[in-house]
């Protein structure tokens, strides 16, 4: 179990990002994957009532900004790593098996506006960050910036596996495209910008990404890029030659923030929680049972053992 629980929150927004097993590329280079990930990020948003701000899928992770106003952060992302775990080997045919994901989610909280609009900025501009292109528009895969601003609602064909393989149990006539439904992907517009019309908040946008790729170049000190072409190339399941790495228990920030201010308050609230977490749940695991866990946590798994010896 990791040292620091998830904790669910209506209120807040977060960041999550998941990545494959030894950061393999497995996300570049394949159209039916990307609209099968859009899909079940379209399946997935509507079934739990999430607000998805930015998704951005990469050679090797998947990560957005989103709200969940039901609290169900951790139902949402079990469903959309599993289905998209499940539909590599569907789309990818080098893909050897076994587990697909290097670990759980990694997911920091996004305590104020300010700070979904700038982890929404850095979500569209990964390919610009990681030094693949420099201008979001050249990049080959899929960038949600124009379907974000724009409040474009695609529509995507997502296969109910589990029905058709339970029906063709008993008929091998069944067709995929009984089990085929549509899901439409709308992103949420940022917070703060609910009083422009959706061509002022367009414009904004464009500008706000223009200057902010404009500061992303700057600070970069390698100036080359991969380039489209390049992209183009790369086999899909290779190993890139830089990743970001990290073991289960590195340090990892749990609020993001642009502000000092709000980040010591969110880590003030997150902290009294973790901490009344641990001695709820040392209670637990020594028998309390009736414990009452602090709100937005989950009770650690009851382990029980068969009993094989005589009866008496």
């Amino acid at each position: 179990m990791s040292y620091h629980p998830r904790i669910e929150c209506e209120e807040v927004a977060s960041f999550q990002t998941t990545r494959s097993r030894n950061s393999e590329l497995w996300f570049v280079n394949c159209p039916d994957l990307e609209r099968a990930v859009l899909g079940y990020a379209a399946r997935y948003s509507k079934r739990y009532e999430v607000k998805l701000y930015a998704l951005a899928i990469e050679g090797n992770h998947i990560q957005h900004v989103a709200h969940f106003p039901k609290a169900n952060r951790a139902q949402f992302m079990r469903d959309f790593n599993s289905s998209v775990a499940r539909a590599i080997p569907r789309h990818q045919p080098r893909y050897a098996g076994g587990r697909f994901w290097a670990r759980r989610y990694s997911a920091e909280y996004l305590p104020g506006d300010a700070d979904i609009e700038n982890w929404f900025f850095y979500t569209v501009l990964q390919p610009v960050n990681d030094g693949l292109v420099d201008d979001i528009r050249n990049y080959p895969g899929y960038n949600c910036f124009e379907d974000a601003i724009g409040g474009v609602a695609r529509k995507f064909k997502v296969i109910n596996w589990k029905a058709y393989n339970d029906a063709k149990r008993w008929s091998a006539s069944v067709s995929l495209e009984d089990f085929t439904e549509i899901y439409e992907l709308r992103y949420t517009r940022l917070p703060g910008y609910e009083n422009l019309s959706q061509a002022e908040y367009a414009v904004l946008m464009r500008k706000k990404l223009k200057e902010r790729t404009a500061e992303v170049l700057r600070r970069r000190s390698v100036k080359s890029f991969v380039g489209a072409k390049a992209l183009s190339s790369v086999r899909p399941g290779s190993s890139p030659q830089r990743t970001k790495r990290s073991a289960r228990y590195d340090h990892r920030p749990r609020i993001l923030s642009t502000c000092g201010i709000r980040k010591s308050s969110a880590e003030a609230w997150y902290f009294s929680i973790y901490f009344d977490y641990r001695k709820c749940s040392k209670q637990y695991r020594l028998g309390d049972l009736t414990v009452s866990f602090p709100r937005g946590t989950y009770k650690p798994p009851v382990f029980t053992i068969a009993y094989t010896g005589a009866i008496a």
